[in-house]
């Protein structure tokens, strides 16, 4: 496993009275914590040093913003199950892991160390299993994708129900919020989902709410695939303040513009839809509460 530095947040981020930045090595995987690596020391060429003092004082600022915090040590576990939708972990985990000093668990369904393939055939390697996960996270986020293996999974479920009564905060994307309803965790509760699964909620005890992303106390359900993204800027927001999150979506360019405009069920117009309902029908079949 290759080696890279990390800022952690017991390091000095910022040099006060002629300090240097420090950092410490890491040998866990680099997924787990935002890198920083152009920081890790002082370059001596001029021209670099000056760069380097820049992007030191933009720290320094961006930490100085009101309702920031700039460093905390929130463990976010992300559940990865054969057949997981691709955006639904990758996009959120770009957000999620820019913040500093958090980490990101990456904990599996299956045997530990076994790449997860998605649905679209991206395999990603575990960081940790959901037997080991932290018990009590900051977040836990259950994606979706091929949903209905991640419900055949008993022991799968009944560890998201685990660590769902130990997270500060609950989330999912997608098909995930079946996952949560089917662990009991909707009842009562407003939530959404990808707009062709959006009436099953009412089976699993939840009010669907047609918003692309839904917060009911520490329950946040995004809809469909790319809606991950505003899922996890929000939770940003909530957990090291507005600006910090709006600096990680200028960082991103996060301003989409579809170029087709048919993201939606009234922007695609009903024969489209129809196609899309059928085309998704089996999945829609599988995921209906018993």
């Amino acid at each position: 496993m290759n080696k890279k530095l990390i800022i952690k947040p017991t390091d000095r981020l910022r040099p006060r009275n002629g300090e240097t930045i420090t950092a410490t090595e890491n040998t866990e995987p680099a997924q787990h914590a935002a890198t920083h690596d152009h920081l890790a020391g002082r370059p001596d060429d001029p021209a670099a040093r000056a760069a380097w003092d820049r992007s030191i004082a933009a720290h320094d600022a961006l930490a100085a913003l009101p309702g920031v915090t700039f460093t905390a040590d929130e463990d976010v576990v992300i559940v990865l199950h054969p057949g997981f939708d691709t955006l639904d972990v990758i996009g959120p985990h770009y957000f999620l892991a820019s913040m500093l000093g958090a980490k990101v668990h990456l904990a599996t369904t299956g045997a530990p160390g076994e790449p997860v393939t998605s649905a679209g055939g991206l395999p990603l390697i575990p960081t940790t299993t959901l037997e080991d996960a932290p018990a009590s996270p900051t977040v836990l986020l259950v994606p979706g994708g091929d949903t209905p293996v991640l419900l055949a999974d008993e022991a799968a479920m009944v560890a998201i129900r685990r660590i769902a009564a130990g997270a500060d905060i609950v989330t999912s994307v997608c098909t995930g919020a079946i996952a949560l309803g089917a662990a009991g965790l909707l009842d009562g509760r407003r939530a959404t989902t990808h707009w062709s699964m959006h009436h099953l909620l009412a089976g699993y005890g939840a009010e669907a709410v047609d918003e692309r992303v839904v917060i009911d106390g520490n329950l946040l359900t995004a809809a469909g695939v790319t809606a991950g993204m505003d899922l996890a800027l929000r939770l940003v927001a909530r957990l090291r303040g507005d600006e910090y999150a709006r600096f990680l979506e200028l960082g991103a360019e996060y301003a989409p513009q579809p170029p087709l405009g048919s993201g939606t069920p009234d922007e695609a117009g009903p024969e489209l839809t129809a196609l899309a309902r059928d085309f998704y029908a089996t999945l829609e079949h599988a995921l209906r509460a018993e």
